[in-house]
């Protein structure tokens, strides 16, 4: 009896705590890549589709994205969500993998926001040069780097990337391995305004490098689709244990 009675108290805290946490801000979706090998908008079932070019298709490999950039003729694929308000921010967080490349690299934007065209893109990341190796650029809203990560990043290894467009400023961000919102950033502002993002896009086009990505999540906060690591010693069940110590 007293180990009934002990389950269900714990029981009824468990459940108190899940109802006294705060509400989560809304994801519009979560992307692992969990398809067969293939053409991305073939095999995700029309979760990606084709907004512009034919011919040299991003694929899916081993449970990542594969973009192949100056494969030949280019293929920009978005994945949708509900389309958000002029003044909103909207976030995106992937892991991305840069493979050996030869030098010098060449500039190419691989990942961006955008509205239901083919013109209004937001929050690009490029790939670009920085001495022997490579780095990440922005722009908010051109097709030109705006601003660098100020550090060389190896080859082979993959980084989680996080970028931000702001829509009321017309200004964007991008975070490189972040642990939250007020990691270091850089920041570009003068961008179009005001225009309503709703897909997230991945491009292959020109230049001489591949992005590997994967664990792709879009949303309206930082820490909903980039979360930091949970702290070992702040867990819910452990918080439940100490009420029968």
């Amino acid at each position: 009896m007293k180990l009934d009675k002990k389950l269900g108290t714990a029981v009824l805290a468990l459940a108190a705590l899940t109802l006294a946490s705060p509400a989560m801000a809304v994801s519009f979706w979560g992307e692992t890549f969990p398809y067969s090998n293939g053409n991305l908008t073939a095999v995700s079932g029309g979760l990606w589709v084709n907004h512009s070019g034919t011919g040299s298709f991003i694929q899916v490999s081993g449970g990542e994205a594969v973009l192949v950039q100056g494969s030949g003729s280019r293929e920009d694929v978005n994945r949708s969500f509900t389309p958000r308000d002029s003044l909103d921010k909207t976030y995106a967080c992937f892991k991305v993998t840069v493979p050996t490349a030869p030098l010098p690299i060449t500039d190419v934007y691989f990942a961006h926001l955008k509205d239901s065209g083919t013109f209004n893109f937001a929050a690009r990341a490029f790939v670009t040069g920085s001495g022997s190796s490579f780095t990440f650029g922005l722009a908010a809203t051109s097709s030109t780097i705006g601003a660098t990560w100020p550090s060389a990043l190896n080859f082979g290894q993959q980084y989680t990337v996080a970028i931000m467009y702001d829509a009321a400023a017309g200004s964007a961000k991008l975070w490189v391995d972040p642990t939250s919102e007020s990691s270091p950033s850089i920041t570009v502002t003068g961008g179009t305004a005001k225009f309503l993002i709703e897909a997230f896009a991945m491009r292959q086009a020109g230049g001489n490098t591949s992005q590997l990505i994967d664990n792709v999540g879009v949303g309206t906060t930082f820490d909903d689709i980039c979360p930091s690591p949970t702290p070992t010693n702040a867990t819910t069940w452990g918080r439940v244990k100490t009420l029968y110590r």
